[in-house]
């Protein structure tokens, strides 16, 4: 079998041990909880693999810290360190009824690392933007990639390709546009392997210029753990009309 075909195999293999009750015996039940485990961290595994692909870049997911204690939130600067000062002029291209919006970053919210160095900028409205509503906070990433680095990172012509349950990417759908432009749409769930920070659901966007030129978009519930400004929002802070929205606003683009 090709690598395909024998990821397929182990991939139902490992569906079915999750499905199968454990029989009788110390032995036996030792070996099916053993089975269990390895799948669900086989699971997380690629999900952050699938993370950094897709992101092009450092993704903070589940168990990507040690510890777990609560920490005081790390507000982002107003002023250098890459994150500017665009949370006036990016929650006007949002609708109206988003929640209240603030500028921070999640790199070092959840290190609790003020001083940690942040990407430089690319598009004029990267960053993170942290969005409260209803008593919760959820999160919008926006970060562009110029085509040398999207070819660099190598950012994904169709994320789609990815989307499986063993990569937590769901309801992905891939639109040509009449410019060439490609969209890409999708649901993350995280799998939870007990470490922090515990992401909640989200939907992300991957738009791909003619020219190469790469943006990318997180609409996340949140995260709870060390760092964690509030409980998660009921739903992602956009739908997915409206990220689709945002994902083509030109005012985004480098």
């Amino acid at each position: 079998m090709n690598e395909t075909e024998t990821e397929e195999v182990r991939s139902l293999l490992g569906r079915a041990v999750d499905g199968v009750p454990a029989p009788a015996g110390r032995g036996a039940e030792a070996v099916f909880t053993r089975a269990a485990r390895l799948r669900r961290r086989r699971r997380a595994a690629v999900t952050g693999a699938v993370a950094a692909v897709l992101a092009g870049g450092v993704l903070l997911g589940s168990g990507a810290l040690a510890g777990g204690g609560q920490g005081a939130p790390v507000a982002a600067s107003p002023t250098g360190g890459g994150l500017g000062t665009g949370a006036d002029g990016f929650a006007k291209l949002l609708p109206e009824d988003v929640g209240d919006l603030h500028e921070v970053s999640l790199m070092r919210l959840i290190k609790q690392a003020p001083d940690a160095q942040l990407p430089e900028d690319v598009g004029p409205y990267d960053g993170d933007y942290a969005v409260e509503r209803d008593g919760g906070v959820g999160y919008l990433t926006v970060r562009a990639y110029g085509p040398k680095e999207a070819e660099l990172k190598g950012t994904l012509q169709d994320p789609c390709a990815l989307a499986d349950e063993d990569t937590g990417m769901t309801d992905c759908t891939t639109e040509k546009l009449p410019d060439g432009a490609r969209l890409s749409l999708w649901e993350w769930t995280y799998a939870d392997d007990g470490g922090q920070p515990r992401w909640g659901p989200e939907l992300a966007a991957s738009l791909r210029l003619a020219d190469g030129t790469v943006l990318r978009l997180r609409d996340s519930t949140g995260f709870l753990g060390q760092g964690s400004e509030g409980p998660l929002l009921k739903d992602v802070p956009l739908d997915r009309e409206q990220l689709r929205a945002l994902a083509l606003k030109p005012e985004l683009l480098p």
